[in-house]
């Protein structure tokens, strides 16, 4: 599933798509590098974690991952790395899971 949304998001012009970026003892899943030197005036730059729950996963799993994801990405939002590349862009950290193939949640840490 991450390959198919890193694959999608390689696909526009406007950010760097930098999978499993080093940050804080931690890999991000994806973090989106505007390209400030052809666009100025981007605004954001996005750090993504993804996790995936079994087809049958219960909700209180569902919600564990969730809780692991923003956990994560507060942790790489705070890197070294992250604050530097994302210059003078505000950082977005989202949190996507899955339940199987579905996304079932969508939530910014």
């Amino acid at each position: 599933m991450k390959a198919f949304i890193l694959a999608y998001l390689g696909l526009n012009s406007y950010y760097i798509a930098r999978p499993e970026y080093e940050s804080n003892k931690g890999y991000a899943d994806i973090f989106l590098q505007p390209r400030l030197l052809q666009l100025p005036d981007m605004a954001y730059s996005y750090c993504i974690e993804v996790k995936y729950a079994k087809r049958d996963a219960a909700d209180m799993e569902i919600e564990k991952l969730t809780v692991d994801a923003k956990t994560q990405l507060k942790q790489y939002a705070a890197s070294e790395w992250i604050l530097q590349d994302k210059r003078t862009t505000e950082l977005k950290s989202i949190a996507l899971v899955f339940k199987g193939w579905k996304l079932v949640k969508v939530e910014e840490a």
